[in-house]
């Protein structure tokens, strides 16, 4: 049987509903935050979300995409041994 009090048996699906329900209960407590500050903090959260998971994705699309062999190479900037070793008509035919 769970404890009200105690938080250890509660699934971490309750423990995360009940950070969320303080946080609410903190927002409406507050007499000087109207609910229009509340409704854009918790906007500005998400949106703080989508922008991590962004740069992420970019990050992970990138490395993906220089996996395939996706790249450019510029001989000005690149070593010129490299250059030459990934030159695209230097791949296999079955690429």
């Amino acid at each position: 049987m769970t404890s009200p009090l105690n938080g250890i048996d509660k699934t971490y699906e309750e423990q995360r509903k009940d950070r969320m329900q303080d946080a609410i209960d903190d927002y409406l407590s507050d007499d000087k935050v109207s609910s229009r500050r509340a409704y854009e903090e918790m906007l500005s959260c998400i949106d703080d979300v989508i922008q991590y998971h962004e740069k992420a994705y970019c990050r992970a699309r990138s490395l993906y995409d220089l996996m395939m062999g996706n790249r450019e190479i510029d001989p000005f900037i690149d070593d010129p041994k490299l250059v030459k070793k990934w030159q695209y008509d230097k791949l296999p035919k079955r690429f």
